[in-house]
């Protein structure tokens, strides 16, 4: 689910579909094993190549999935907002 959403922000359709193909005859996959097919093949989309910039809708894509994510870890409410 996550790659989906995260490929899904940066425009891509087949990143989920090529996760399953690379990974399918392993058990599990190691967290090393993830960061490396994201960086190769969602990540690196992220730079513009005639700029060399990083594209930065694509950026906010990723900061929002990345917030909705881990929002319930970081954005705890120690009071009640409604009294």
């Amino acid at each position: 689910m996550l790659t989906q959403n995260l490929a899904t922000q940066v425009g891509l359709t087949e990143v989920e579909n090529q996760l399953d193909e690379r990974f399918k005859d392993h058990g599990h996959v190691e967290f090393d094993d993830y960061a490396r097919f994201l960086a190769e093949a969602l990540f690196s989309r992220l730079v513009d190549g005639s700029a060399g910039s990083v594209r930065d809708d694509a950026l906010d894509g990723v900061d929002e999935v990345c917030w909705f994510v881990c929002a319930k870890t970081y954005c705890v409410s120690h009071e009640r907002l409604l009294k």
